[in-house]
């Protein structure tokens, strides 16, 4: 493949890179985490655990950010949950929700079941838009939770037996699901073969939470002139009509920016603060955001675990008993 066509795959498949490369990143963390169990449940050699699971744990991440408000310190115990998820909501306030459209694993998996739903079928669905709320409501449900808790319950929780093998039960929990997880999980995985991104539009509390962030955002895409061919409406997998709409500022817009690369005329562009950006240019600034809040974490001292091999150790061995 010359030079050329290198250059016109990557452009044609862009965002489909950076997702299949945040996937792999997550795979290798689920990977790493199984081994580092591994080790102390049947004595194989040892992995570090990596931190960066601590992505999967967005509602303790929560927990987090209100210790980190009313008593005025950095969970030591996951404090990489927090910097993913603080890092996320600033892309969010500042880009919109571009890390649901170029980073998110879970993202990436909904989108590669529709495909494969939409060759079985033909088709996608639309599904009904009023279900939206569904995810909102889920959303309110967690805020309703955690926001009443009081400066010594968030402490009780920062440093309870559970938190501290969160990530541990959470693998614990889909290694061996029990029969009510496999009926949800098998039922949203055939909606989401005919109902296109399913779990992203109907149920996802984390989407809803960087929907509402992205009212903030000065990012928006902007139309200057249209011949009404309502390709970018067949690429939109937020089912937004966007040939009807002078600009795109809809919170159910995860800036996948497939609606810019569809245009056969390029009418469609993305503005920040009404400045043009271009496309290749804008999920280097969600990488560099994610990246960025890594590399100062690490170096402060607030990315890996004050838990000590002991603790683990201990911990796991009595995992079976310790509950929420």
């Amino acid at each position: 493949m010359n030079e050329t066509k290198w250059r016109s795959f990557i452009i044609e498949h862009y965002r489909r890179l950076f997702q299949v490369f945040f996937f792999t990143l997550a795979t290798y963390s689920w990977i790493r985490l199984y081994l580092f169990v591994k080790h102390f449940d049947a004595g194989w050699p040892y992995v570090s655990r990596p931190a960066s699971i601590e992505a999967f744990l967005p509602i303790g991440a929560l927990v987090s950010l209100k210790n980190l408000i009313v008593n005025h310190y950095i969970d030591p115990i996951h404090p990489a949950a927090l910097v993913i998820f603080l890092s996320i909501i600033l892309s969010a306030v500042l880009l919109k929700r571009g890390f649901c459209g170029w980073v998110c694993p879970i993202g990436f998996l909904s989108e590669m079941v529709g495909l494969a739903g939409k060759k079985i079928s033909g088709k996608n669905l639309r599904g009904y838009s009023y279900a939206r709320i569904i995810k909102y409501l889920l959303l309110l449900f967690f805020l309703y939770l955690i926001l009443p808790m009081k400066p010594e319950e968030l402490t009780a929780f920062i440093f309870s037996p559970y938190w501290a093998i969160a990530d541990v039960k959470l693998l614990d929990f889909w290694l061996n699901p029990g029969t009510l997880t496999i009926v949800v999980t098998a039922l949203i995985i055939v909606l989401t073969l005919f109902v296109r991104n399913f779990w992203c539009r109907f149920l996802c509390p984390y989407g809803a939470l960087l929907s509402v962030l992205s009212y903030l955002s000065p990012a928006r895409i902007e139309k200057t002139d249209c011949t009404y061919c309502r390709k970018c409406d067949e690429a939109c997998p937020s089912f937004i009509e966007i040939s009807e709409r002078e600009s795109v500022s809809s919170p159910e817009c995860i800036m996948c920016l497939e609606c810019v690369k569809t245009c056969p005329q390029g009418y469609l562009s993305l503005k920040m603060a009404g400045r043009r950006m271009s496309r290749l240019t804008y999920p280097l600034m969600i990488v560099a955001m994610l990246f960025g809040f890594f590399i100062i974490a690490k170096l402060s001292g607030h990315w890996d675990s004050i838990l000590s091999y002991e603790d683990y150790k201990k911990l796991l061995a009595l995992r079976k008993f310790i509950g929420h």
